[in-house]
């Protein structure tokens, strides 16, 4: 068996990192014995003092900074993952110019500046791998990446707010404190803005859908919806009618457009993506050649990227390394005011003859039909949840519709709106 070497170089000794480091040193010689390949660890640049202590048996390969690394003409391939835009863009830039490998999580600065980086990649004919930087199910990437006939992507591609959701319907507690269960556990950052807010999902679904429909996106371009305001009692009410709240990334490609939003949505509890729990992630791609496809795999904390970042390293080895050509898709992205969905509505309404029948008249004059019609609470005069399900309906006037009821005196608090996501992509 020929042997397949790379000499790395290891920026950023986190979370990911450290796991990485871990996993080269423990299956160095499995790689090598089983599959001929021969991954040796030159340095580690890691500018924080106390976890460079952490290994001071191996101070020889420890260095202060990336440019230990970049300038070392035997380092062959860097793994960056410091995180953030910069110096990580600058490092990534510089590392592809003097022809080394990349492989890097850094989600953050791919989705919004991955387009000159994959130039650059090209230019230099090198490969810059970012499994880690995609899902807890990177092993789609391959079906991804050759995916010209894919039609459709759903995905839970976030772990701490699938954790936080499953939380909230498990143990029924609040949003807040599953959170703080989340930060306890490790799976929240100290502010968790990034996963709860959905930009993390944005930024995976922008590299997701780079690879599926070669399209360049930016989290601006599309309609994005984090779980802050995800209430318990909303929880309930859908675990109540069959339903399982998660935090979905989605894009649909249709004749003259591609589809493309982020947002929490009520999914039926017997399909695969609402049986999803704690930090895992899972996609479904719909492929017209190839059918339905996808997976579910663990999507928070170290080893699930490392794993990642050690499936680039194989496929660079192997000569398998992802690259990236030109977007060559132009098609527009659908306005979220024109995407048509189902809805489940919660209404903060006084219980009184005449009260469901005034709402009904509101959604009907915007062409949206009730499905069925939930009221908790009797006691006349009292303020009662009134939850209702609709049949399919346009954005835009499903949101006329609540903002004229919300103007009802009858209404007593902010109407609450989430999508539902039933049908097959």
């Amino acid at each position: 068996m020929e042997e397949k070497k790379l000499t790395i170089g290891l920026i950023g000794l986190g979370t990911v990192g450290y796991s990485v480091f871990n996993l080269l040193k423990e299956r160095r010689d499995e790689l090598k014995k089983q599959h001929g390949l021969d991954f040796r660890l030159r340095k580690i640049a890691e500018k924080d003092p106390k976890k460079r202590k952490g290994l001071r048996s191996f101070r020889g390969i420890l260095c202060k900074n990336a440019k230990a690394i970049l300038n070392d003409p035997e380092i062959d391939t860097v793994i960056e993952l410091i995180g953030g835009v910069e110096p990580a863009r600058q490092i990534i830039k510089e590392a592809l110019g003097k022809k080394k490998n990349v492989v890097t999580g850094n989600k953050q600065l791919l989705a919004l500046d991955g387009e000159r980086l994959f130039k650059e990649a090209r230019r230099n004919n090198r490969c810059l791998g970012f499994r880690a930087a995609i899902t807890g199910c990177h092993q789609v990437l391959n079906h991804l990446e050759y995916g010209g006939t894919i039609q459709g992507i759903l995905g839970v591609f976030n772990g701490t707010t699938n954790y936080i959701l499953s939380r909230m319907e498990k143990d029924d507690i609040t949003f807040s404190e599953a959170l703080k269960q989340a930060q306890k556990s490790g799976y929240a950052e100290k502010d968790p803005s990034l996963d709860i807010d959905a930009l993390d999902t944005a930024y995976k679904l922008i590299l997701t859908i780079r690879l599926a429909f070669a399209r360049s996106l930016k989290p601006a371009d599309f309609y994005i919806e984090g779980i802050r305001d995800v209430e318990i009692q909303d929880v309930r009410f859908a675990k109540e009618l069959g339903y399982s709240i998660k935090l979905l990334g989605i894009a649909r490609k249709e004749k003259n457009a591609l589809e493309v939003r982020v947002h929490p949505c009520l999914i039926p509890i017997n399909r695969s993506l609402a049986l999803i729990r704690g930090i895992e992630n899972g996609i479904e791609i719909i492929d017209e050649a190839r059918g339905n496809g996808g997976m579910i795999a663990e999507g928070a904390g170290g080893n699930p990227a490392a794993s990642a970042v050690i499936a680039d390293l194989i496929d660079i080895a192997e000569g398998r390394g992802t690259h990236l050509a030109e977007p060559m898709e132009r098609l527009p992205v659908k306005k979220m005011s024109l995407v048509k969905s189902k809805y489940y509505i919660r209404f903060n309404a006084v219980n009184r003859p005449g009260v469901l029948a005034k709402i009904a008249t509101v959604l009907a004059k915007r062409d949206i039909n009730v499905r069925s019609v939930i009221q908790k609470g009797e006691e006349i005069g009292s303020i009662v949840p009134i939850i209702i399900i609709t049949d399919e309906g346009v954005e835009r006037e499903i949101q006329k519709a609540v903002k004229t009821i919300d103007s009802l005196p009858i209404v007593k608090s902010r109407t609450k709106l989430l999508r539902i996501e039933e049908k097959v992509l």
